[in-house]
């Protein structure tokens, strides 16, 4: 602990010539008022100090729509963690049967609140099966979500959404070469003016199908940076696809390019023996992600169930300013 300094007790002191000057000034203009002593310097601890501004959290999770036990742990975390919003990466339905999309696959296990648009908060992504699965397509996607925003896309297909210190830049992968040239421009646009306005916070780009993966299905090469994606140019953080039914990171010039992991447990898929270049690790089985953003720091830690259902690390991804 410092030594604090001793703060010297300054007072003014008057000669007695001064005090008959002072007398005399009285009579004169009916007042002379001393300077008051000076104060001592209050205690630090004395001084409020401001608290440290909350940290913004968020749960992650993809390919979850099972209505089995893997996807109800998965809420489970999701809300045990006291999130902010929770974040998916497409595939809000998987094609079970007896699991109707959406209303089944999401708000039966999530709290959909008066406004309808979740307790917490509940962004998601369009993936494959949410345009492909008996009862879902684009019509009822929207109708399950109606809140997102039209600003960028009048069927709510790609959309920003700020969420405190992490701004979400939500694409959709299933789609046309056309359109995918349109989120492009669109991307590059945001993206650079976000960058400039809120260069404190966490870009997070989210789309289904991931752009490099050592999972079973190909690699998403349409929206990879050599075909003209500039993800870290533009002003990303992190980018986070699903589709692998797998976790795994994998860092290509930097930038983290992340599979999210499997929210359910129906269609569980293993690792391959065999990594592609750039992949950290992978991880396989049911899992979710929790993001806690600050100003000056972004953490993402990936939790798997053991044999009793506990949390369980299994990853942690850091990032830094």
């Amino acid at each position: 602990m410092k030594m604090m300094k001793k703060v010297r007790d300054r007072r003014t002191r008057r000669t007695s010539a001064g005090a008959a000057a002072c007398a005399a000034v009285v009579l004169a203009l009916a007042g002379c008022v001393a300077p008051p002593p000076a104060l001592s310097d209050p205690r630090p601890s004395d001084i409020p100090q401001p608290s440290p501004p909350a940290a913004t959290r968020l749960a992650l999770i993809s390919d979850f729509g099972t209505c089995d036990a893997g996807e109800q742990w998965t809420a489970d975390q999701a809300v045990s963690w006291g999130v902010d919003a929770i974040v998916t990466a497409g595939d809000n339905s998987q094609g079970v049967e007896g699991c109707a999309p959406y209303t089944e696959s999401v708000w039966g296990y999530f709290d959909r609140g008066r406004d309808g648009q979740g307790i917490p908060p509940l962004w998601p992504t369009l993936g494959n099966h949410d345009y492909t699965d008996e009862g879902a397509g684009l019509d009822a996607y929207r109708a399950a979500f109606p809140y997102l925003d039209t600003t960028a896309d009048a069927e709510q297909r790609w959309y920003t959404q700020d969420v405190g210190d992490v701004t979400l830049f939500v694409l959709d992968s299933e789609t046309t070469p056309a359109e995918l040239d349109t989120q492009r421009a669109w991307l590059r646009e945001e993206l650079t003016d976000q960058r400039a306005s809120r260069p404190d916070a966490w870009n997070v780009v989210l789309f289904h199908r991931p752009a490099y993966t050592s999972g079973v299905h190909e690699d998403n090469r349409e929206m990879r940076p050599t075909a003209g994606w500039d993800y870290a140019g533009w002003g990303a953080d992190i980018v986070i696809a699903g589709h692998q039914h797998i976790y795994e990171d994998v860092v290509v010039d930097g930038l983290h390019y992340l599979t999210a992991g499997l929210g359910g447990t129906a269609n569980y898929r293993e690792c391959p023996a065999e990594l592609r270049e750039g992949s950290r690790l992978c991880l396989d089985g049911t899992g979710a992600s929790v993001i806690e953003a600050t100003g000056d720091q972004f953490v993402l830690q990936y939790f798997q169930p053991d044999t009793e259902g506990t949390a369980t690390l299994g990853d942690t991804i850091r990032l830094n300013r």
